[in-house]
């Protein structure tokens, strides 16, 4: 039996990712199929993983949510007629037409919760998400287990069959990407990074207010005796998100480094000595995991994100939402030579035990027998 697993985008963090994880695992038990609404950085790892015959992209000139609710439903139907699956793993709710799709073609639908409340109330707000989509699922499946409160906030009830998968990382490859080559970082006024003798904080995404730029930049802005640096994309043309560029083109820091875009951002994750997830709403962000797999230790905000149940014995958690002087607070008081002891770092043997996505498909595969049974 083929699974047609749907992805909204195609970039290479946060719930894109983690489905063609579980692709890539759920291949070893089913035929699996890939659809991408959107293309993207991440279509030659996911062709890689599946095979290309089995990797197909909408190529749309607007973004999805300038096209309508039934436009995008009718896409949907007619690409499931022609699709012999009959199960449906529609991996966001951004995707909820194909969960429609699915069930007036009598296909077993499933989908994949990754967004908060906030988020779900985004994509409620520009037509990407109908509220009729939890009650015709056949069954859930979460990132994390706080979003269940969240469905009941938003949809008023949590249908039968729900899952916690979590978070899901492919730690074998981490620990070979690690290893390959130096990061290649520069300040504004061109300085390349070296690590040295100074804390190292480093944050990973695409440059805006949602993933905390502005909070990164005025941390390193206030504080020069620490290194700072940003892997992904961050310039104006990359980024335009990002509204603390200008300031970081005229200040020219010389403490803070940006990468831009990477393939590979385990080389630059396992020089930091702190990963700081400066995000205002990150709901599910892989990274932390990685991080902690590399043994790195973490700066998180308790309302950022839904994963903090396994960030308490290895990371500093500040209550509330993302903010700079907090942030300033707990960077300021930390000593590098405790930072990088073996005292104050993660054992990443335990979460390559916890997140290794082989060893977790399988209650993705008993949740799809028994749907089929």
């Amino acid at each position: 039996m083929s699974v047609l697993i749907v992805l909204h985008e195609a970039m290479r963090t946060g719930a894109p990712r983690i489905g063609g994880l579980i692709a890539g695992a759920l291949k070893q038990h089913r035929d699996v199929r890939i659809l991408c609404l959107t293309g993207g950085p991440m279509l030659d790892w996911l062709r890689e993983r599946v095979g290309a015959e089995n990797v197909h992209v909408n190529e749309s000139h607007l973004p999805r949510h300038k096209i309508s609710f039934v436009e995008r439903l009718n896409f949907a139907k007619n690409f499931l007629e022609r699709d012999p699956s009959p199960i449906v793993y529609v991996n966001s709710l951004a995707a909820c037409e194909f969960v429609v799709a699915a069930k007036a073609a009598g296909k077993i639908a499933v989908v994949h919760v990754h967004e908060k409340v906030e988020e779900m109330r985004k994509l409620l707000a520009i037509q990407l998400m109908k509220l009729e989509v939890l009650s015709l699922s056949d069954a859930v499946v979460l990132a994390a287990d706080d979003l269940r409160q969240d469905l009941v906030e938003v949809f008023g009830f949590l249908p039968d069959r729900v899952m916690n998968f979590g978070i899901a990382v492919d730690a074998e490859e981490i620990d070979r990407l690690a290893r390959d080559g130096k990061p290649e970082a520069q300040t504004a006024a061109g300085k390349q990074f070296k690590r040295g003798k100074r804390l190292v904080v480093g944050m990973v995404g695409h440059a805006s207010q949602r993933k905390g730029s502005d909070i990164f930049f005025e941390a390193a802005q206030t504080l020069p005796q620490h290194d700072f640096v940003w892997v992904g994309n961050w310039s104006a043309q990359d980024a335009p998100e990002n509204t603390i560029y200008s300031q970081f083109a005229n200040a020219k820091l010389a403490n803070l480094f940006v990468s831009g875009s990477v393939s590979n951002p385990y080389k630059y994750i396992s020089n930091f000595d702190l990963f700081f997830l400066s995000s205002r709403e990150d709901p599910n962000p892989v990274v932390l995991a990685e991080a902690l797999i590399l043994g790195v230790p973490i700066l998180a905000f308790s309302k950022t994100t839904a994963v903090t149940d396994f960030l308490a014995r290895c990371a500093i958690v500040c209550h509330g939402r993302a903010n700079l002087d907090d942030s300033v607070r707990v960077l300021k008081a930390l000593d590098v030579s405790e930072v990088r002891s073996d005292a104050f770092r993660p054992d990443g043997k335990e979460f390559r035990q916890r997140f290794h996505v082989a060893d977790k498909i399988g209650g993705v595969v008993e949740l799809l027998d028994s749907l089929q049974a």
